[in-house]
């Protein structure tokens, strides 16, 4: 990533440290892959880093795996992570209730126009991003192909979607404006933490974008003032 990128957005700790566990997720021939072969690949570092004393994982398990909650970083690095526990958290990061949805999908892959909005909206492209919406603007409502069902302003929130996306544009707020000028609906309902969660609701309860200082600004386009 360039020094003029990282300028542009904010990535937690906890988030690089994910991108620094999964360098291949950028690669084009890894992004081709059927979603579920994506995911197995993402379980099978999970665990081997896991068995490893990684702490790179800290992000996935407490985030993601059920037996980590309520328990220490220490406690989860110290448990036994299985392979199928890898696979299930893996699937209810990306939006999935179990593995069996994600094997559900067959050779399902998450279409590339999407891929390629969303890696311009994170990095706070918005004039690259503005001329993807002129060719296809039904891009602002697209749903994502994972779980979560997450349309680009739900993104813009960076919670309860992939750790690796949970990065913050300092544009935002400008990024919003856009795709709402595009006809984004405000009202989106995404699958996160139980359901029916809009992108001023994600956004609003995550830490991402008030630890880059543009909460205020954000959460008042996403709330339609």
């Amino acid at each position: 990533m360039s020094s003029s990128t990282q300028m542009q957005v904010y990535v937690a700790p906890e988030v690089a440290e994910v991108e620094a566990l999964h360098p291949y997720l950028q690669d084009k021939a890894f992004r081709a892959l059927p979603i579920r072969a994506q995911l197995a690949r993402q379980a099978g570092v999970l665990q081997a880093a896991h068995a490893a004393g990684d702490q790179r994982v800290r992000m996935h398990l407490m985030s993601w795996w059920p037996e980590a909650s309520g328990r220490s970083l220490g406690d989860v690095m110290n448990a036994r992570l299985s392979l199928q526990e890898a696979l299930l958290t893996m699937a209810r990061e990306y939006g999935f209730r179990d593995w069996h949805e994600v094997d559900a999908l067959g050779n399902s892959a998450s279409p590339n126009h999407f891929e390629q909005a969303l890696d311009e909206l994170q990095a706070g492209e918005i004039k690259k991003l503005r001329q993807r919406l002129d060719k296809d603007p039904q891009l602002a409502n697209e749903q994502s192909a994972y779980g979560h069902r997450a349309t680009l302003l739900h993104y813009l929130g960076a919670n309860g979607v992939e750790s690796h996306r949970q990065r913050m544009p300092l544009n935002a707020a400008d990024l919003a404006g856009l795709l709402i000028g595009y006809g984004a609906n405000l009202d989106a309902k995404a699958n996160m933490y139980g359901g029916g969660q809009t992108p001023y609701a994600l956004a609003s309860s995550s830490a991402h974008p008030y630890n880059a200082n543009i909460s205020v600004e954000l959460n008042q386009v996403l709330s339609g003032q």
